[in-house]
This record gives structure tokens, C-alpha cells and sequence, in this order.
């Protein structure tokens, strides 16, 4: 199945999401009023990519997509903004279309009314300051020759799409299924945290996210177990990797297996299904 599609399949606990990750996950016009606190932006990501004709071997030159945060003197973040830079080569003409910050908003001009196609160095305005929450910023565009090009650059934050939580003798253990978009790729993780009880420990074992696409299954373990550690504080772990594309029949978890104090080994699973 196409890329496409998997967006639209883990985009619906991001969409789901959004509202509450743009207070809680990003930071956006939480804490210190902006209008009291001063700003300055600073530099958050840029991606750059060099393209090359259909030969493979013949320069078009290169394409830089640039994110900025703007962040305030107690450390919130209240927006972001982005641009492209162009440095074509050998005359070689790049004209930038659209950019959109992959939150669910439409596509915007880069330049209003359109821009000309450029054939030497040439950086775009900054975007419109961006506060719906943190995403990928897109940019795309054409080469004189009627080929297409798309540059993604920031990330947005986690968003837990799923969790199970259980408390014991020992305290409470939650594994957590999250997913975000990076630079354009949909990735996933788990993280399992545990909070104790007077006097309460566990001994983590292991750590994993996983999937069964297609009655196929994939996924990336942690081991945390030997050595074998008692844990008697707050205690947290994450393990990630790029969402597989999805097939028909689908299921994407979190797990963590860790050891109680009377020896029983215990599995927490969070998962969603579609």
C-alpha cells in the first residue's frame, strides 16, 4: 500500500490528538503570555538536498527547507515559521509552488500570486508564523523541466494514540503506543514508565513496538534485562522506529515486560487496531 495511505491510517489518532497536543504536546501558548514575554527566534532544523537530472549524474542543484522556533524568555514556544533556499546549478531552473506544516491545514502559496522560476541563488520570505502546533514543514515545487520536488523539514510532537496503565503492590506501570511525523516520515514508539509504590520495585525486562500487518509481524525490542536492575524511583524507556506501511489487517502496539517483587513477570501491551 502506498505511502498515502498509511498516513491516513496513523494520522487518526493525530488527528484525534491534535487539539490536546497543541496545549500539552508542543507547548504552544502554554505558560508565559506572549504578549509580556520578549521572543527570539531560533534555529530549529533545515534539510538540505541536492537533485540531480535523469541521468543521474547531472546537477539541478540544491534545495534547503528551513525551520524556525519562536521562543520566549521563560523557554515556551509560541510559533514557528519556514522558508526554502535555492541554489541551482548550470542555469538550471527551480520555481517553489506550496508548503503546508502537516497539522491538517491547507496548501499556501511560498510566494503570494506565485513565484517566478529561479535559476540562481534565491531564498524565499519566512512564512507566516505558524501556531496551530509543531509539524513538518513541506515545501514543494518544479524544475524548468515539468519534474516535481518536495523537501520536508521539523517534527511535530508525540502524541499517545494508545495506552494501558495498571497499578500494583509495587505501584503503576504504563506502556504507551505514540506516534509523530519527522520530517515527513511517519514514526512510532513506546514508552513505558513506572511510578512506585512506599517501599515498591520492579526489575524491567524489555521494551518494544511492534506491528502484525498482513499476519506479518515486525518490530524493534529493547532488552533491558541482564543485567537485571530492581528500579525503586520513577523510572522511563522509549523505544522507536519508522511506521511499516500497512497492509489490510493491522495492528500497532507498545509493549514492556518487567518482574514484581513476588517474581511474577508481567506484560503490558497498548495497542490499535484498523
Amino acid at each position: 500500500m502506498r505511502i498515502t495511505a498509511m498516513a491516513r491510517r496513523v494520522a487518526k489518532p493525530l488527528t484525534a490528538l491534535a487539539a490536546a497536543a497543541a496545549l500539552a504536546g508542543t507547548g504552544i501558548l502554554a505558560g508565559a503570555s506572549s504578549a509580556s514575554a520578549a521572543t527570539t527566534w531560533q534555529a530549529m532544523d533545515s534539510v538540505c538536498k541536492t537533485y540531480t537530472a535523469l541521468d543521474g549524474v547531472t546537477s539541478k542543484g540544491r534545495i534547503c527547507a528551513e525551520v524556525q522556533k519562536r521562543v520566549t524568555d521563560t523557554g515556551s514556544v509560541t510559533g514557528y515559521r519556514g522558508r526554502v533556499v535555492l541554489t541551482p546549478a548550470g542555469g538550471s531552473g527551480m520555481k517553489p509552488t506550496t508548503y503546508h506544516w502537516n497539522t491538517g491545514a491547507g496548501l499556501s502559496q511560498v510566494c503570494t500570486g506565485g513565484c517566478a522560476t529561479q535559476t540562481a541563488a534565491w531564498t524565499s520570505a519566512w512564512s507566516p508564523v505558524h501556531t496551530a502546533g509543531s509539524g513538518p514543514y513541506k515545501v514543494q515545487g518544479e524544475f524548468e523541466d515539468g519534474s516535481l520536488w518536495d523537501l520536508a523539514a521539523s517534527w511535530s510532537a508525540w502524541q499517545t494514540a494508545a495506552e494501558k496503565c495498571r497499578t500494583y503492590t509495587a505501584g503503576v506501570a504504563c506502556v504507551r503506543y505514540e506516534v509523530r511525523s519527522y520530517r515527513g516520515t511517519l514514526q512510532e514508539r513506546s514508552r513505558f514508565t513506572y511510578v512506585p509504590s512506599k517501599g515498591g520495585y520492579i526489575i524491567p525486562r524489555t521494551v518494544g513496538i511492534g506491528s502484525v500487518i498482513d499476519g506479518s509481524t515486525t518490530g524493534v525490542t529493547s532488552v533491558l534485562c541482564p543485567p537485571c536492575t530492581k528500579q525503586t524511583a520513577s523510572y522511563s524507556k522509549t523505544v522507536s522506529r519508522d511506521t511499516p506501511n500497512p497492509g489490510s489487517v493491522n495492528e500497532y502496539h507498545a509493549t514492556a515486560v518487567f518482574d514484581q517483587p513476588d517474581g511474577t513477570t508481567t506484560t503490558l501491551k497498548a495497542a490499535i487496531t484498523g
